[in-house]
């Protein structure tokens, strides 16, 4: 099973008041580190149900979402649908490993995806095409955890990552004004305890 089946199994309630929460506290930030304006296209990897998108969308012009589960996409789909919403694209593909024609991207985000990743410093290379000059590319992932915070573990690649490798792969990509900080806790219970895994933004500059 690969692991755009692995979350079409889960899609349907995959949107927990917990994760919109957080997705809504991600934007937050995101447009106050960011000079976002209503002329950006953004393009978004590992979109899911649109949970990041659908709050991002009212800043910008255009949103162009990539997942590979197609559970997943349906769930962001009727969402659209539902809140008419206009300026969100929706793409099954994998873009690190297949082109695409769009290029001249504002501002690139991803959101809890990098640590299903093999390579992801070779991942932001790729990504980093598809920016313009002076666009910006944002990555929202786990701090480094224990193993612990997912239950299967099966298509995790890190446990999360260390902000000092993170900031290194911007710079050795060549990325400006990297800045890197601590924006959110999951907290989960764990063997009746009340577990925190600290959660970060990093943004770099093309």
């Amino acid at each position: 099973m690969n692991i755009g089946e692995r979350f079409d199994k889960v899609a349907n309630k995959y949107d927990t008041e917990d994760k919109i929460k957080r997705s809504e506290q991600f934007v937050e930030k995101l447009i106050k580190i960011i000079p976002i304006n209503k002329n950006f296209k953004v393009m978004d990897i590992g979109a899911g149900t649109g949970l990041v998108d659908i709050p991002l969308s009212e800043y910008v012009a255009q949103i162009y979402a990539f997942d590979l589960s197609e559970g997943m996409l349906n769930v962001f789909k009727e969402k659209l649908k539902n809140q008419r919403i206009k300026n969100i694209k929706i793409f099954r593909k994998d873009i690190l490993s297949e082109d695409f024609s769009e290029k001249d991207f504002d501002l690139i985000i991803t959101s809890m995806t990098f640590h299903h990743l093999d390579n992801p410093k070779e991942a932001l290379k790729k990504l980093k095409d598809y920016l313009k000059e002076d666009g910006y590319i944002a990555i929202i992932d786990l701090e480094k955890e224990d193993g612990t915070f997912h239950s299967d573990n099966t298509d995790v690649k890190h446990f999360g990552f260390e902000k000092e490798e993170v900031e290194e792969w911007f710079r050795e990509n060549g990325f400006k004004e990297v800045k890197i900080l601590t924006i959110y806790s999951i907290r989960k219970e764990k063997e009746g305890r009340i577990k925190e895994y600290p959660v970060f933004l990093a943004v770099g500059k093309k």
